[in-house]
This record gives C-alpha cells, sequence and structure tokens, in this order.
C-alpha cells in the first residue's frame, strides 16, 4: 500500500512538473518568437524604406548614364548618393545592371565598378523579381567572418531610348544592413532558456510540496484506512484539512465510531449468549456424566449419554470461542523463548498428531531466539495454525514449522502439504465465523489474527490447492541478530517446494 502511496505522489509531481513545463516552454517559444519576427519585420521595413529612399536619390538619367559608362562626373554623383544613404546607417550600398555589373557603391574593397559581382549570382531568382517592379529584402546571410547581414532590393528606372522620353527598369539599387544587433536576440534566448530552466525548477520543489501537502492527508486516510480493515479500531482518524479530503476524513471517523459502537454492542450480546448457554450446558454435562456412571457398562444406553457428553464438550469449545472472541484479553507484552512456547505447541498436539501419523518438523535458525510479545496469547495463535496444520494433513503425512529473525524480526512458518485453501477463500479466511469445516464457529484464524496483531505482528497465508498450504507470522523479535533464512528466501522455498 505504501507504494500505491508513492504512485499517487509520483503521478502528481509528474503531472504538475510537465504542465507548467509545458506551459512555462511554450510560452517562452512563443514570447521569443514573437519578439524576433517583430524585430525581424521591422529590419525589413526599415531595409526597403531606406533603399526606396535611396531610389528617390538616383535620377532616370544618371541611372541611365552609368548604366551606358556615361562619364567619370555620373559616377561620382552616384556614389556620393550612395555614401549619403549609408549615414543613413546601412553597412554598404551599391547599385548593378541586369547583367550584375556593378555600376556604384561605397565597398569599393570587395567590389569593383564595371565588373560582375559574384555574390549576386546567388540571388538570380530576387533579381529577377526586381527587374519586374518588386522591391525585396533577401534573407539573412553571413560573411566569411561570421557577420550577419541583410538586404534590401528596389528597382531603378532610366531611359531606354534616345529621346529620352520611354522609361524601363535598367538597374537595381541593393543596400547591405548588419544585423549585429541581432546578437542581443541570441542572448536573449540564452536567458530564456535560463529562466526557463530555474522556473522548471522551482516547478519540481512547489510539485514535491504541493503533492507532499495533498498525499500528506491521503496517507494518513488511507493508514487509517489499513488499521481498519485489519480491525484496529481504537486509533481515530487525524487529517488536519479544511477542503474536501478532511471532508472524507471526518466521515471516515463517523464510520469508525459507527463500526466500534455496532462491534461493542455485538461482542456485548454475544458474550452474554454465550454465558446464558454455557451454564446450562455444564448442568447437562454433569447430569448426563453422573446418569452414565450410574449404568452398567453394557448398557446401550450408556453409548448414547456419552455422545451428548462429546457434543456437550463440543458445544462448550465453541461457547469459549465466542468469549475470547468476543472479550479478547489486553496483550501482556514480554520477551520469553520461541523455542519454549513451540515445545509446549508440540507436547498439546502429540496425541493429535501421533493419532493421524502426522509428523511434525520442526527447524529453527536460532534456538535462543527470543520474542517480545504475550507468550500465553502467542502460543494459543501457534497452538491453532499447527493444529490446523496436522488436521489438514493427510494420515502419515508432514506437517513443518520454521523458525528464524531477520531485520530484528521473529519470523514463523507453518506449512502442512494438506488439500490447500480455495483461492476463493483465501481473502475470507481470518473473517470472523468463515469456515469450510463441518464443525466448529470460524472463529479460530479470526482469533489468531487479532492475537497477531495485537502483538505488533502480521500475518498471511499462501496456498497451492492439491498441494500445500502455508502460514507467515511476524512478531517483534528481542535483539538484532541475523538468522540463516531471509525473509524472501523463506517465503521462495516455502510456496516453491
Amino acid at each position: 500500500m505504501t507504494d500505491r502511496r508513492n504512485r499517487i505522489r509520483t503521478k502528481l509531481i509528474v503531472t504538475f512538473i510537465l504542465l507548467v513545463t509545458v506551459l512555462v516552454v511554450a510560452s517562452a517559444m512563443v514570447w521569443y518568437r514573437v519578439a524576433t519576427a517583430h524585430v525581424r519585420r521591422e529590419t525589413e521595413n526599415r531595409l526597403l524604406a531606406v533603399a526606396e529612399a535611396g531610389a528617390l536619390l538616383v535620377d532616370p538619367l544618371t541611372t541611365t548614364a552609368l548604366v551606358n559608362r556615361a562619364g567619370q562626373r555620373t559616377q561620382q554623383l552616384a556614389e556620393e548618393n550612395l555614401l549619403a544613404m549609408k549615414r543613413l546607417g546601412v553597412r554598404e550600398a551599391y547599385m548593378f545592371d541586369s547583367d550584375r555589373r556593378i555600376l556604384a557603391t561605397t565597398d569599393t574593397v570587395r567590389m569593383d565598378v564595371g565588373a560582375v559581382a559574384p555574390g549576386l549570382a546567388n540571388y538570380a531568382s530576387e533579381i529577377e523579381r526586381v527587374f519586374q517592379g518588386e522591391a525585396i529584402v533577401t534573407e539573412p546571410f553571413s560573411d566569411d567572418e561570421g557577420n550577419v547581414y541583410q538586404s534590401a532590393m528596389v528597382p531603378l528606372v532610366g531611359y531606354v531610348d534616345e529621346t529620352q522620353t520611354q522609361e524601363a527598369i535598367v538597374a537595381i539599387l541593393g543596400v547591405d544592413l548588419s544585423l549585429g544587433f541581432l546578437q542581443v536576440f541570441h542572448d536573449f534566448r540564452r536567458t530564456t532558456i535560463l529562466l526557463t530552466l530555474i522556473a522548471i525548477a522551482l516547478t519540481v520543489v512547489v510539485g514535491f510540496v504541493f503533492a507532499r501537502t495533498l498525499s500528506g492527508p491521503i496517507g494518513k486516510l488511507v493508514s487509517s484506512a489499513e488499521r481498519m480493515e485489519r480491525g484496529d479500531l481504537g486509533e481515530p482518524v487525524d487529517v488536519d484539512s479544511r477542503d474536501e479530503i478532511g471532508y472524507l476524513g471526518h466521515a471516515l471517523e463517523n464510520m469508525r465510531r459507527g463500526i466500534v459502537r455496532r462491534d461493542r454492542h455485538l461482542r456485548t450480546m454475544l458474550a452474554g449468549v454465550a454465558h446464558e448457554i454455557r451454564n446450562p450446558l455444564g448442568g447437562i454435562e454433569i447430569f448426563a456424566g453422573l446418569l452414565r456412571d450410574e449404568m452398567e457398562e453394557e448398557d446401550a444406553r450408556r453409548s448414547h449419554l456419552e455422545k451428548i457428553i462429546r457434543e456437550v464438550q463440543h458445544l462448550k469449545t465453541i461457547i469459549n470461542e465466542f468469549l475470547i472472541y468476543a472479550r479478547p484479553r489486553q496483550a501482556l507484552v514480554e520477551p520469553f523463548a520461541l523455542r519454549e512456547v513451540i515445545d509446549d505447541v508440540l507436547f498439546l498436539l502429540s496425541g493429535d498428531a501421533d493419532e493421524r501419523g502426522v509428523e511434525i518438523d520442526v527447524e529453527m535458525a536460532e534456538r535462543d531466539l527470543a520474542v517480545y510479545a504475550d507468550v500465553e496469547q502467542v502460543k494459543r495463535a501457534l497452538l491453532n495454525l499447527v493444529k490446523n496444520a496436522v488436521q489438514a494433513s493427510p494420515p502419515g503425512g508432514r506437517v513443518e514449522v520454521r523458525a528464524h529473525e531477520a531485520q530484528g524480526k521473529a519470523r514463523i512458518l507453518v506449512k502442512d502439504f494438506g488439500p490447500g485453501i480455495h483461492p476463493d477463500h483465501l481473502k475470507q479466511i481470518f473473517d470472523p465465523f468463515f469456515t469450510t469445516k463441518g464443525s466448529g464457529a470460524g472463529l479460530g484464524l479470526s482469533i489468531v489474527r487479532s492475537i497477531i496483531e495485537e502483538n505488533d505482528g502480521e500475518i498471511w497465508v499462501e496456498s497451492v490447492p492439491g498441494e500445500k498450504t502455508i502460514f507467515f507470522v511476524v512478531l517483534p523479535s528481542v535483539g538484532s541478530g541475523a538468522g540463516a533464512y531471509r525473509p524472501d528466501a523463506t517465503v521462495a522455498a516455502g510456496t516453491g517446494a
């Protein structure tokens, strides 16, 4: 059950962390993309504005002269206009014709006037669109040094006839803008990633706190429900919460109190009925015994009276079980030697075992193993378990009793090789009044479980129909010496033999 509570806490933490992480990462990505898209859009608009403003400085006559290589003066005038554009904040400005020959440029180092610019070959489709009258902005690109730039290209109009009346697009004005300022966005991205990681770390911390806050009361409810399932109704349900979980805890506490009241009434009634029945039974047994003793040995009626006495004794046994169940004795916890208790159990059952021809094989890893519990209650519980094992064993069969210490606990195994228990009955085997025998009140194993749990122990059963049944009992031990058997190995050996 602890694993289940841990799974609930893990699910809460994982769900909360995933949800918040997705929201934080998605928000950061959207924020980053929106910001960069806005800046790039503004950069493109600025590039186009500068390029179009520069195109207004170059009249058709100048453009025509440059294309036709008219003179040095025109070349100087065009370069002065380009330098004026450069003062507007662009990195470089240049003009070229349909053959991609440079007509004028502010970058005389990398571009030669009159030469074909090799880099423009990468923009053939864009250049074709510009010569069709469209102003464009290229995608960002990098130079050999890793610097990032972006270009804008706008058409330049010139005359295509000698009368200078017919205009056409004869050249292109290009401007380059350095995008070094976008490095800020790289820093911004790193900052965003860092903040996202910090947010995720805080989310993990908050998730653990949140899950612990929520799973803590749930764990208390589960622990209370487990105690109630085991029949431990003495400890109240304490959930200090003002939400729905607190309301559930309050309802569970009311249910516990109702069960305690009903159980107390039932036990009182059961004890009263048992007392009222036991007294007449005692009288019946006495008078039947007197009548039997007054008859001759050969009298046929004597056997009838003996049957009456046996049935009365059987009824008294059942009544005693009712009384033990109705009024269990408070455990008187003290250390005692487990071997002595097992020897007493073997002595008490030796007659039954010999009568059925059943061998009881006892093995203790530590002969001085001491248990911290109520010695009489533990003896009663082990007596019941071993007696059931003897009764379930076939004639000439064998019952194994194993005991060892592990992890500060005394671990006892009672195993028989009888018909086993049907899987449908395993969950009910410790329930009061449940029995598969033809006689008895079905309180034996219920009393055994009550005894073991009253002494801070555990008990469970495993069975393979037609092969074997194993009862496991765990009780507090005195000392911490490790035994020859490990708990897992004991279970495996018991279930796999």
